[in-house]
């Protein structure tokens, strides 16, 4: 309930800033200032002189707002107080001098994620080159049962500007890589397959052009999967993609009499939407490509070095149908992955891939699109 009241406090704009205050790493800040992200964690508020108002039953509110380029809300932290004898002795209790503590243990409320964990996934997104802090100050009263009225601004808020990111230089801290975004358009929006902390999630990142090429980067650790490389994940895909391209006609336990596909777990659903018995990878039909059946699959690999990495590329239109069991297969787009050698960390596996669901996308395009991300990673 607290989550949902405290919208009500977000709405006003800012002209006189005298009474709010700021402190990183114990200092005070001048409104407008600029904050290195790396010192934005030790925020402090602090407020003093606040409009006198007289309520028999509320809630106030002290927050800390994230705003991105268009003033929309990434996410707010608050200490909020219900009910008379909280907001009077909140207020009494109060000194000019005292501190209160944002982010972390013991500090504001949050209705999302950590603060870490904003910072990750603003690089990357255009509107949050620069994010703007918000400190303010409300109390609204009690009209009803869980019913307030208009609320009632106790002092002007304050804002300052946190730079986030760089285009020439982009920090991808789930790649170990830093690029330069320059000629990458759109937002790089980090992508996940768990829950934080587990040890089966793989976080990356996912990027679209021109509406309709969805691709991804993600790096894949050989601590988590023992034995892994490029050569591996290679293996790894052909045969899960030669799996699904003929899924109707495969033996579950063994379907391939040379390799092991449970050798390693790799999440190219997630990745890719590579395992989807709907979606194929057209050159690894066995009715559409006869000679793939008693091939082998890693001969079906261009050997590449891109932008000085060494590693495998695979190339086909793709194909779909309306259902598991439908004999119809009907042209779909192209797909393209990359699958590479990291340039500094040699425990990681880089893999650049577009989505096997893509529509109406030509080879061409496609292919030139993951090239030009290759190419702006910087060694």
């Amino acid at each position: 309930m607290k989550k949902i009241l405290f919208v009500l406090f977000l709405a006003m704009s800012a002209t006189s800033y005298a009474q709010l205050s700021a402190y990183i790493n114990g200092k005070a800040i001048k409104e407008g200032a600029s904050v290195s992200k790396k010192d934005l964690a030790s925020l402090q508020v602090g407020f003093k002189n606040q409009k006198k108002v007289t309520i028999i039953s509320g809630i106030s509110a002290l927050y800390v707002q994230l705003l991105d380029a268009n003033k929309k809300d990434i996410q707010s932290f608050f200490l909020q107080k219900d009910g008379y004898v909280a907001i009077e002795d909140f207020f009494k209790s109060n000194t000019p001098t005292t501190k209160y503590k944002v982010f972390g243990e013991g500090g504001f409320l949050s209705n999302g994620n950590t603060l870490d964990w904003i910072l990750s996934a603003a690089i990357g997104q255009e509107a949050q080159k620069t994010i703007q802090v918000k400190i303010g100050l409300y109390v609204a009263e009690e009209t009803g049962y869980r019913q307030y009225g208009q609320s009632v601004r106790l002092l002007e808020p304050m804002t300052f500007n946190v730079p986030i990111w760089d285009a020439k230089n982009v920090t991808m801290p789930f790649l170990d890589l830093t690029i330069d975004k320059t000629n990458i358009a759109g937002d790089m929006d980090t992508k996940q397959n768990g829950m934080l902390g587990r040890k089966e999630t793989e976080i990356g990142y996912r990027l679209i052009e021109k509406d309709k090429i969805w691709y991804t980067a993600f790096a894949l650790d050989s601590d988590k999967y023992p034995g892994l490389n490029a050569k591996e994940v290679a293996d790894d895909f052909i045969h899960a993609g030669t799996f699904y391209a003929n899924y109707n006609q495969m033996n579950d336990k063994k379907p391939f009499k040379d390799y092991d596909i449970q050798k390693y777990t790799l999440p190219w659903d997630h990745i890719n939407d590579l395992l989807d018995s709907k979606n194929r990878l057209s050159k690894l039909s066995y009715r559409v490509n006869k000679e793939v059946k008693n091939s082998n699959l890693m001969n079906l690999f261009e050997t590449v070095t891109i932008n000085g990495m060494k590693g495998y590329a695979f190339k086909s239109s793709t194909d779909e149908r309306e259902h598991i069991n439908a004999t119809k297969w009907t042209p779909k787009g192209n797909f393209v992955i990359y699958i590479l050698e990291h340039p500094t960390n040699p425990k990681l596996t880089l893999i650049i891939s577009s989505s096997v669901k893509n529509n109406g996308n030509t080879l061409e395009e496609t292919d030139a699109l993951l090239q030009t991300f290759i190419n702006s990673i910087k060694k």
